[in-house]
């Protein structure tokens, strides 16, 4: 009798390279993206259908598969996505671009920090050598966290011509589901890119390179280990220091981006946050105006009590 094995089929090594071409960061997503467009190919070949000649009523018939088998409307949209994606590196018909799974709601950024606040945690964190040779830049990057808003993606692209310090600000490139734009820099952060990029810089980089945050901007792999360490240093020495409590590092980020729209407006907060649609700020000016009223009911209770009739 033979030993029968389930083989999946594989997904071309060419999709990966078309993931990275069209601006997709290298690593662990490019493999969830792979793992997410798996389960399409198998379905199609477990129905002998051959992908040039899947339909749209295919497509469908794959959709209720997924919500069958109790997948989130988010998963099935997220799977949608990256199909669409491989249906563009077959260059063949995208059935599935405009497909999506209506009634989804976006959760709201939570737990808000003040511009204060902010402050006063970039200037109390202190650099403490660690594991690695990579904590020489954790400052930096908080830095760029709390003042640009960016997110860890964003930190891969950054390269040395980026940075504009006679001017005091730094371009962030164009990326999925991102738009370029110019930043402005804080003072100190001029002075510590400086001496960073004079002084530090040199001594950690084994290879050449154009990156900013060389080695571990080349590998996320080691930027994901940078951005794991710090957030846990973070959280410490702000709950020690300050008594302030940090969920997650992403909590800076939004943060900053609330503090844009509720300042600058919605137009301007989408250009510095990089959003390719207003909608995406709008979710902040709702989140602030949520946090606030929870402040409000937290710090100014209102009390409504009866009175009583005097007893005679």
């Amino acid at each position: 009798m033979k030993k029968t094995t389930n083989k999946k089929p594989a997904v071309a090594r060419r999709f990966s390279d078309y993931l990275i071409d069209i601006g997709i960061t290298p690593g662990m997503y490019i493999n969830r993206m792979n793992n997410l467009v798996n389960p399409y190919l198998e379905w199609l070949e477990s129905k002998q259908i051959m992908i040039e000649a899947a339909k749209y009523k295919d497509l469908m018939n794959f959709i209720g598969y997924m919500l069958k088998q109790g997948k989130s409307k988010f998963h099935v949209n997220r799977t949608l996505q990256v199909i669409s994606h491989y249906y563009q590196y077959k260059e063949l018909p995208n059935i599935a671009q405009t497909t999506r799974l209506r009634g989804l709601t976006r959760s709201q950024p939570q737990n808000l920090l003040t511009e204060e606040e902010l402050d006063l945690i970039y200037g109390s964190y202190e650099t403490k050598q660690s594991a690695g040779i990579y904590y020489h830049s954790d400052k930096i990057i908080l830095g760029m966290i709390i003042y640009q808003g960016l997110d860890m993606r964003e930190f891969m692209g950054i390269e040395l011509h980026h940075l504009q310090l006679e001017k005091g600000q730094m371009y962030v490139g164009e990326r999925q589901q991102k738009r370029e734009r110019y930043l402005p820099l804080q003072a100190n952060q001029v002075l510590s890119l400086d001496r960073f990029i004079r002084e530090t810089r040199p001594q950690l980089i084994q290879e050449e390179s154009d990156k900013l945050f060389a080695p571990q901007a080349d590998h996320y792999n080691l930027l994901h280990w940078q951005f794991k360490q710090l957030s846990k240093k973070v959280k410490e020495q702000t709950k020690a220091k300050l008594n302030i409590d940090i969920h997650k590092i992403s909590q800076l980020r939004q943060s900053r981006i609330a503090y844009w729209v509720r300042e600058e407006g919605l137009r301007k907060a989408q250009y510095l946050a990089g959003f390719k649609t207003v909608s995406s700020a709008e979710r902040y000016q709702k989140a602030d105006l949520t946090d606030l009223k929870a402040q409000v009911e937290i710090y100014h209770p209102l009390q409504y009590k009866e009175s009583k009739p005097s007893s005679t």
